[in-house]
């Protein structure tokens, strides 16, 4: 499931620890692994759609002047 050296969000850490204590199954938490993961990724393309879309805008504005 998950690989020693692998970066892991720390919010997701703290997710599967507190299921671990909980007493999760090990397949209960790789599926609650894979769907935080995703909204990580979801979250991050979302901010970089806006950054890239702000400064495109930005350059179109330059332009104009």
């Amino acid at each position: 499931m998950l690989h020693a050296d692998a970066k892991i969000h720390p919010t997701i850490k703290r997710c599967l620890k507190h299921l671990q204590i909980l007493g999760a199954d090990h397949k209960t938490r790789q599926i609650v692994y894979m769907y935080m993961e995703t909204l990580v990724r979801e979250v991050s393309l979302a901010q970089y759609t806006v950054i890239t879309e702000t400064t495109s805008d930005f350059g179109k504005n330059q332009n104009k002047n």
